[in-house]
């Protein structure tokens, strides 16, 4: 390397250069996303009038669930801020913690069992997280959270494919500039059900929620869920080898 180059000077310029590929290649993405943030980041101020206190259960998932729903803008906007850059390796973690607390609370809120999920937040819980995954998504755990899991525990294996300046045509050859469409859409397809997801858990949470007195927001959630669910039905017609992880989105996103 040239003595005269200043490496963060190189650092902090491929990011720049990442961030506009990323605007010209994903247009549509960068429309979407701002009503996903107007809508979730919302949503802690329309809960509403809470359960009784004398629905122990219901008020232990109410008092914990506020604290997922108000980080949930936040963690989506780092990961797509990470992915932007190319680390989409940093992304797929952040991704799984998500994934991880969503099952975790869509499996107690559905059986509406505040006890069950006090122990498993204290860590006293006996019930094993592959357990909870596939009773609510039977197969998700080994096909996709596993993987995650590989990005979290930095398993070298991951740590190469998913290095943000290689392309699945070339992995040889490297560019700190390049950006890679295919490990950010691995991300991102599996991001869009969960927005619905998380929607519809805080519904059944607070079932008394002010969103459809706010006619904006009403309308921004509802452009919200068209535009995930055309594109759901999109690559469903489109690649009838996703069926599988088609069958996955549609278990994230509807609530018993």
């Amino acid at each position: 390397m040239n003595k005269d180059v200043i490496p963060y000077n190189i650092l902090v310029n491929s990011e720049i250069i990442k961030k506009n590929k990323m605007h010209q290649q994903l247009p549509g993405m960068y429309d979407f996303l701002p009503h996903v943030y107007n809508v979730l980041m919302k949503l802690p101020f329309c809960m509403g009038s809470l359960c009784d206190d004398n629905d122990l259960n219901m008020v232990k998932i109410q008092d914990s669930f506020q604290f997922f729903i108000y980080d949930l803008p936040f963690k989506i906007r780092n990961i797509i801020s990470l992915m932007e850059i190319g680390s989409y390796h940093d992304a797929g973690i952040l991704f799984r913690s998500l994934v991880e607390s969503f099952i975790c609370y869509k499996f107690y809120i559905e059986k509406e069992d505040g006890d069950g999920l006090s122990r498993y937040i204290l860590r006293t819980s006996k019930r094993s997280i592959k357990d909870i995954f596939e009773s609510v998504i039977p197969g998700y755990y080994d096909d996709i959270y596993s993987t995650l899991c590989c990005l979290t525990h930095n398993n070298p294996l991951t740590q190469a494919l998913f290095r943000g300046n290689i392309s699945r045509q070339k992995p040889l050859e490297s560019n700190i500039n390049n950006i890679n469409l295919d490990w950010f859409s691995y991300i991102y397809n599996q991001l869009l059900p969960l927005i619905i997801g998380c929607i519809e858990i805080f519904n059944k949470v607070y079932p008394n929620n002010t969103i459809k007195q706010d006619l904006k927001l009403l309308k921004e959630k509802e452009y919200i869920y068209k535009y995930i669910q055309e594109d759901i039905n999109s690559r469903k017609s489109l690649y009838h080898n996703q069926k599988k992880m088609i069958d996955y989105y549609n278990r994230l996103i509807n609530i018993q």
